[in-house]
């Protein structure tokens, strides 16, 4: 998964603290957060 979104440039919904530090440098992910669903955009 983390090396498709890193050629595609996707986004991904997860609540894993460690996927979301992988993903970060090179895609989007959508995370929940006090009920509400958070984009957090990626570092590029």
């Amino acid at each position: 998964m983390v090396l498709y979104v890193k050629k595609h440039h996707g986004i991904i919904a997860t609540v894993d603290v460690e996927l979301k530090k992988r993903i970060r440098n090179f895609g989007s992910i959508i995370s929940l957060s006090n009920d509400k669903i958070v984009l957090e955009p990626s570092k590029i």
